[in-house]
């Protein structure tokens, strides 16, 4: 991912797969990534991605935030082989909303060398948006389409993210 034209937070690692920053409003907000290859060996090297943040006040519009969320990914891009889930489920309804940001976010800043599959799966009211990020020149990219897409042949339910 590329250098984002606004400055990141700066950001605190707390492990090699948390981290925390506050924003200029002084909401904290934490950046993680779960491993997923324990449940889903087919998908050697994937995390799960979550950004989550205190509090549930409105906060204003934020470009660091996105500049810090970059920064963070393009570390965990740096070992060629890593890929990335993106899940946004439908439990507050704002999962387009956050695809689409998370959307911008990659094409804005995406240098070139990710790429991205993304589906749709649910039943009823249900929903999850689901995303797959890889280097282009990942090792196992053929082996994660194909385990990206089995995981969407599974009954929506029964997916563990």
């Amino acid at each position: 991912m590329a250098s984002p034209s606004r400055p990141p937070y700066e950001y605190q690692k707390i492990d090699e797969l948390n981290y925390e920053f506050v924003n200029r409003d002084g909401v904290k907000y934490h950046l993680y990534f779960t491993p997923i290859s324990g449940i889903y060996p087919d998908m050697p090297n994937t995390y799960s991605f979550n950004i989550e943040r205190e509090g549930t006040n409105p906060h204003r519009i934020d470009l660091c935030i996105a500049a810090t969320v970059v920064d963070v990914l393009r570390r965990f891009f740096e070992a060629i082989e890593n890929a990335m889930i993106m899940v946004c489920d439908s439990t507050d309804g704002k999962q387009h909303k956050r695809r689409n940001l998370f959307d911008r976010w990659f094409h804005f800043y995406n240098d070139g060398t990710l790429t991205t599959i993304s589906a749709e799966v649910g039943e009823g009211d249900y929903e999850l948006l689901l995303s797959i990020y890889f280097k282009k020149n990942n090792p196992n990219k053929s082996q994660l389409i194909k385990a990206f897409g089995d995981l969407l042949a599974r009954d929506c339910f029964e997916i563990v993210i």
